[in-house]
């Protein structure tokens, strides 16, 4: 009998992804702009829960037929990288193409794919977003890529490449990639603004009674965010919100007044939208105050910012997009990522692990269009999958329907809402919550009330 397959809800309320999209908003918003073998009969690309694909037989993954299609030869596939490597948030956006790079090096050391090799043709620098549409326009115009991969705070091209029916993969923090057939991510469609389980969860198992939440208020997004928190509380009621502010300005230098109201109020758990930056000033402030709070960072899984602010974050909860890098033990792909980034010199910083976890998914691509393949015929595979999971590296993802807004399309989700959580403790992450063989933590989506979670792996069977 066929295991049932599970697919992750897309990510909702204020947990780890959402809040780090909303935090980029504001970013835009305080600038005035928003190995094959031969032997085998057939190749297999697997999703979660043990569902495999079956794409083409590994004697045509190796075979080289013309094709013709923008950054085609018959010894390479061109793709084009266009990230906010200029950023006021220090973020380390231009390192997705160390985790592509590294992957298309273990790809082509085994001879590449459809006997061409695979490459990064051209990076562009979309400067803080503002120049997402124009740099998007110039690629398409001038870099003969196949498909093009980003990892940027803003993204106004996203219409231009739908209408050129790019193959689009991206770091999913943005809310634009909803509606669009031809863009995939590490995760589905975000849900901003919905309820969810993982925050009243959080709470229960810190055994906190009484929550602070802040946001933005120069963007729509964080205010969705800061309401999805209150409405995952209302909800499931394992603590109350005594606290909740979605006005504070971008780059606020001043939080002393909203946390001396929580200290009153007595707070035990915070969880924010906003950026690291403004995160850190608010644990600052907390400590100054003697606020003895547990506080998640929405955008925190970054091990050199831990390292240099151990004991200020000392305590506080990360849920990173993909199984923590420190989980034990490793799975396959941890191993795989790990080995070959090592190889090529780089480190495995958050976004270069989400550019590896792209690079498997166009690869998929390709393997489900064969080797007459083109642009379409990737979009169309990738279409087919409904549990994508890079070997159980992220949450699967059903992408004959995840590129819905699931706020607007609720049958867009999927069953599940999954987390995965670590702890800082001296300066590193220490997982926690899952178990080791199992480290998702998950939820039925939208349960009457909340249960026990099931905790869960999504490396294939067998």
């Amino acid at each position: 009998m066929r295991a049932r397959v599970v697919h992750a809800k897309p990510n909702r309320s204020v947990p780890r992804i959402v809040a780090l999209a909303l935090a980029l908003a504001l970013v835009l918003a305080a600038c005035g702009n928003s190995g094959d073998d031969d032997s085998a009969s057939s190749d297999n690309t697997s999703g979660g829960n043990g569902q495999t694909v079956t794409t083409v037989s590994a004697a045509d993954l190796k075979k080289n037929v013309p094709v013709t299609a923008p950054g085609v030869t018959d010894t390479q596939i061109g793709v084009a990288v266009i990230t906010s490597k200029t950023n006021p948030l220090n973020g380390k956006y231009a390192e997705l193409a160390d985790g592509m790079n590294a992957y298309f090096a273990m790809m082509n050391a085994d001879g590449g794919i459809y006997g061409r090799q695979l490459k990064i043709v051209k990076e562009r620098d979309d400067l803080t977003g503002l120049q997402n549409k124009e740099q998007v326009q110039a690629s398409l115009a001038e870099d003969n890529a196949f498909a093009t991969f980003l990892a940027t705070l803003g993204f106004g091209g996203a219409p231009d490449l739908q209408a050129a029916g790019m193959p689009t993969i991206i770091w999913n923090i943005r809310p634009e990639m909803a509606g669009h057939d031809n863009i995939f991510a590490n995760s589905g469609a975000l849900c901003f603004g919905c309820a969810g389980q993982i925050l009243p969860w959080m709470a229960k198992q810190l055994g906190a009674t009484k929550i602070g939440i802040l946001g933005y208020g120069v963007a729509n997004e964080s205010k969705l965010c800061v309401a999805g928190g209150e409405k995952s509380f209302q909800m499931y009621p394992t603590a109350q919100v005594v606290f909740s502010d979605d006005t504070i300005g971008f780059a606020e230098p001043n939080l002393s007044a909203q946390v001396s109201q929580m200290k009153q109020k007595g707070v035990d758990f915070v969880t924010t939208c906003m950026d690291i930056n403004e995160v850190i000033l608010l644990q600052k402030e907390m400590k100054q105050q003697g606020l003895n709070a547990v506080q998640q960072l929405p955008n925190g899984y970054d091990r050199a910012l831990v390292s240099k602010n151990a004991d200020l974050l000392e305590g506080s909860i990360v849920i990173p997009q993909f199984v923590a890098l420190e989980n034990k033990p490793q799975i396959p792909e941890q191993k795989k990522y790990l080995e070959w980034m090592d190889k090529i010199g780089k480190a495995p910083v958050e976004v270069a692990t989400i550019g590896w976890i792209l690079a498997d998914e166009f690869v998929t691509g390709l393997k489900l269009a064969g080797p007459e393949f083109s642009q379409k015929k990737v979009i169309d595979g990738l279409n087919s999958l409904t549990d994508y999971s890079d070997n159980g590296f992220i949450p699967p993802i059903d992408w004959t329907k995840q590129h819905q807004d699931p706020a607007k399309n609720p049958s867009s989700a999927g069953p599940l809402e999954c987390a995965n959580f670590t702890k800082v403790e001296n300066g590193k992450f220490v997982p926690m919550w899952g178990k080791p063989d199992k480290p998702w933590v998950c939820f039925e989506n939208d349960a009457a009330t909340l249960g026990e979670p099931t905790y869960m792996s999504f490396v294939p069977k067998g």
